[in-house]
């Protein structure tokens, strides 16, 4: 049977990244050479430089409060896409392999119900992965044109307030510091986006492949006489998920407790900012966007997180669901071991403080709103 390749699922992700820099070609790791001088420049004197800018202005404009809020609302959430690039690159290796592991032999599917049984969590995550880029690529769009569309590019008005150590209003200081935004906005937002999306999809690989071990736990002993063996292959199968999802923790969590942490205040400080927009502004379709896009963000873990968890939790019916009782009794208490194993979920989490569960989710969007009601009063808005 033709092999299947996981790793062309997240293909565009991966595709997106390399250009962008976190990502060297094929299986490679970073050496000198000129894409490591390109993704240096891109990573350092675009993204970084860029955030730096914005940061410093925070200074100025502290005293006042809805201009410090507008600031800080960009400057965490692009902190958060540089630690997500830094974590990224400094594990791009470990990555590496996770994707070199999911094309052993074991995981792949062995037949094509098992094809068809993965298909829907695949087609999932591409439904969301362009839900959630035509959500960015119009918020983006909106925020770096914004000068353009209320007429302050008269004025010399960029779309993020920063400081320069330089009088950016002069000829052609405007033109290029407006042209460092915009590349420094896009590369950041579409690098923290497609990490995510690329985390997103190994989560996804992990819930496929515990469909596909229910799947060939519930045809043991009905298809073929060799229970024993074909057992042993389910346990080994069912260890090296386990250490798939323990080397993935350890990728992303660094990331997933940034995310964590900040998508909350994120969201409350785009809510009070939205609230004192007018709906027909061009800001407040932006930050609706913004708002958006950092929702479909967590749903997007919390969801294929919550997914692994349920999927595992079918790995010991799906056992009991086998010819197992007409099996010698050897082949029943290795059954029963295999099974007493089983029954402990495979969580994803981050430094086991948080779990990426629709629980969570939940407990996300009301810290959000918690966050924005304290705004709303230290404001003295009703």
């Amino acid at each position: 049977m033709e092999r299947f390749f996981w790793q062309d699922v997240s293909s565009m992700n991966i595709h997106i990244l390399r250009i962008l820099g976190p990502w060297p070609k094929n299986h490679e790791l970073y050496k000198l050479d000129l894409y490591f001088l390109y993704a240096t420049i891109s990573i350092v004197f675009f993204i970084t430089a860029h955030v730096l800018f914005q940061t410093v202005n925070i200074f100025f404009i502290y005293s006042n409060l809805e201009a410090l809020i507008e600031t800080m609302l960009v400057c965490v959430a692009e902190f958060l896409g540089i630690l997500k690039i830094y974590t990224f690159v400094k594990n791009i290796g470990m990555l590496k392999r996770l994707m070199v592991v999911l094309d052993i032999d074991i995981f792949q599917p062995r037949n094509a119900t098992q094809r068809l049984l993965v298909e829907p969590a695949i087609k999932l995550w591409k439904i969301i992965f362009h839900t959630l880029i035509g959500a960015v690529v119009p918020a983006l769009f909106l925020w770096l044109s914004f000068p353009i569309l209320n007429g302050s590019v008269k004025n010399y008005g960029l779309p993020l307030p920063p400081w320069y150590p330089y009088d950016f209003k002069k000829s052609w200081f405007y033109e290029l510091t407006y042209l460092h935004q915009i590349l420094g906005t896009c590369l950041v937002t579409l690098g923290d986006d497609n990490i995510d999306m690329l985390i997103s999809a190994l989560t996804m690989y992990v819930g496929a492949q515990c469909d596909i071990l229910c799947d060939i736990l519930k045809s043991l002993g009905f298809e073929s006489s060799d229970f024993g063996l074909r057992l042993k292959i389910c346990v080994t199968h069912h260890k090296t998920i386990l250490r798939f999802v323990e080397k993935c923790n350890v990728f992303f969590n660094f990331i997933m407790l940034g995310q964590f942490f900040t998508s909350s205040a994120c969201m409350a400080m785009a809510f009070f900012r939205l609230s004192l927009l007018k709906p027909s502004s061009f800001e407040f379709y932006t930050l609706l966007t913004s708002i958006i896009s950092v929702v479909m963000q967590i749903f997007t873990y919390c969801w294929f997180g919550d997914e692994v968890q349920g999927k595992s939790d079918a790995i010991a019916y799906a056992a009991f669901e086998s010819a197992w009782t007409k099996q010698c009794l050897s082949n029943k208490k290795s059954m029963m071991i295999f099974i007493r194993r089983t029954l402990v979920p495979v969580k994803l989490s981050t430094f086991k403080l948080f779990y990426l569960t629709l629980e969570t989710f939940i407990k996300i969007l009301r810290s959000a709103v918690s966050y924005y009601t304290v705004l709303r009063q230290f404001s003295g808005l009703k």
